[in-house]
C-alpha cells in the first residue's frame, strides 16, 4: 500500500527539483524491493516497510538523505554511517546529491533488507532463509 499521491506531492512541495528526483528513483527502488511494501509519509520523512520499517529517505536542500536498515555492515561509496539501532539490526546512512544515481547496489540492499528486516528480525519468527521456525 503507497500513501496517496497528494500527500507524497505535499510532502515534496519546495524541494529541490534535483533531489526530488532523486527521491522519487530510490521510493520507486524501495517499492520495488518485495511484495506489499508499505509506505508511510510523515512531515519530516517516507519510511517502507513490511511487517517492520526498513528503509526510510528524505530531502535536505540539495541532498537526498536515505537509510536502509541490514543484518550485516556493508560498504558503499555514498555511505555516511553505520550504526546498530538493535543487537541484530545495523541502520547504513547514505547521502546521495543531484546527478548520481540509485545504482544497482542500493537497489540489491533494499530487496535484502525487504527480505530479513521487514519481515521482522525476532529470533523465534524467522530465520536468515526466510524459513519459519517453530518452537516447541
Amino acid at each position: 500500500m503507497t500513501e496517496s499521491p497528494a500527500r507524497l506531492r505535499e510532502h515534496l512541495q519546495d524541494k529541490n527539483e534535483a533531489a526530488a528526483a532523486l527521491f522519487l528513483q530510490f521510493r520507486q527502488a524501495a517499492l520495488e524491493a518485495g511484495e506489499e511494501v508499505e509506505e508511510k509519509v510523515s512531515k519530516s520523512m517516507v519510511a517502507w516497510k513490511r511487517r517492520r520499517t526498513f528503509a526510510t529517505a528524505y530531502v535536505k536542500g540539495k541532498y537526498l538523505e536515505c537509510s536502509i536498515d541490514l543484518l550485516r555492515q556493508v560498504k558503499h561509496v555514498h555511505l555516511k554511517a553505520a550504526f546498530h539501532t538493535t543487537k541484530r539490526v545495523v541502520t547504513h546512512s547514505f547521502t546521495l546529491e543531484p546527478g548520481e544515481e540509485i545504482d544497482a547496489d542500493i537497489r540489491s540492499r533494499l530487496k535484502e533488507a525487504f527480505g530479513e528486516v521487514g519481515a521482522g528480525t525476532a529470533k523465534n519468527a524467522r530465520s536468515s532463509s526466510g524459513l519459519a521456525w517453530t518452537v516447541s
